[in-house]
């Protein structure tokens, strides 16, 4: 590893600490460094708050190393003003000669102006580092301005023998159950967390009535969105109506600017997403149970990416591959 990826792999490490706060802005971390030794850092902690370059120049105790110092940056600095002043023209002021940069920002009001901007004032731009780890870090920003719609995660829990859900029309079988064990539980809410939205169809609203929150998690609860069939369907929690057809629906989500969304079923609605190929990962939760018979879960023909086990039931993790 270059010691320009080592600096990159900082901004990566701070810009995550946003996840979750800065929509719909995207995760940014900033370090500078001096001679070898990183003098400032910062990264963007909340929408509307100062950017990552702004805190990490702020955090320097000695303003006069600025001159000789390079800063580093996971995404290209903005030149526009927005809530905050342009980050590009922060860099400047303060006299950093070189900047290196982990990614364009391919947002409209950006989308190479702030490098142009550096450059024109005579900054040193060097870039791209660490692009694939920058990207990824950002995937659900970048879906949003590059697709225009959200990025889907798909998410289900299922039985060691392939059932969502139970037979509801046998009597015989419990309806009150958990498919997984608590600690998944626990990471179901902490990636609600992280997402704009969360989406159900209407038959699992009417079945298992979810709440849909992070209430085991401390973190924001996302927006909640039904497919719904018709008018009449449970209004006692607080959620916003969508069409059944799948790009319809995220059109709707797109103009609402949501830029994720974690899909929780039911198998109809999962899917209608798997066949129309608009998701972009899947994670699938195996619990330490048999079913026997019941509903059986959606099938993916892909492998799983990442496999993690935790006390006995396991999560699999697939990323769609074009």
């Amino acid at each position: 590893m270059t010691a320009d990826e080592s600096y990159m792999q900082r901004c990566l490490q701070l810009a995550a600490l946003g996840l979750g706060s800065v929509q719909p802005n995207p995760m940014v971390g900033a370090v500078i460094v001096h001679e070898g030794v990183i003098i400032g850092e910062g990264y963007h902690h909340a929408y509307g708050e100062a950017h990552a370059e702004v805190n990490a120049i702020a955090s320097v105790k000695d303003r006069t190393l600025l001159p000789q110092s390079t800063l580093y940056v996971s995404l290209e600095p903005c030149s526009h003003w927005g809530k905050t002043p342009p980050c590009a023209d922060a860099i400047i002021a303060c006299g950093i000669p070189k900047v290196v940069i982990g990614t364009q920002d391919y947002h409209s009001k950006v989308n190479g102006a702030g490098i142009r901007k550096l450059q024109e004032a005579g900054v040193e731009v060097v870039m791209p580092v660490c692009e694939a780890a920058c990207v990824e870090l950002n995937k659900r920003f970048f879906t949003y301005h590059r697709e225009h719609r959200p990025y889907i995660i798909l998410k289900w829990a299922q039985t060691e023998d392939g059932f969502i859900d139970i037979d509801r029309s046998d009597d015989s079988q419990p309806h009150d159950y958990w498919i997984t064990n608590p600690a998944l539980k626990v990471i179901t809410h902490q990636w609600r967390s992280e997402e704009d939205a969360i989406l159900v169809g209407w038959r699992t609203m009417a079945n298992d009535k979810p709440q849909l929150t992070t209430r085991l998690f401390p973190g924001k609860s996302p927006k909640r969105y039904v497919m719904q069939r018709g008018e009449e369907i449970l209004s006692e929690l607080p959620y916003t109506p969508l069409p059944s057809d799948v790009p319809q629906a995220l059109q709707i989500l797109y103009e609402q600017k949501v830029q994720s969304v974690i899909v929780e079923g039911g198998r109809k609605t999962l899917n209608r997403f798997l066949e129309a190929g608009l998701w972009d990962e899947a994670r699938i939760l195996i619990g330490n149970c048999r079913f026997g018979r019941g509903l059986k879960a959606p099938t993916l023909t892909q492998a799983p990416d990442k496999e993690v086990s935790i006390d006995h039931n396991h999560i699999l993790y697939v990323r769609r591959h074009l």
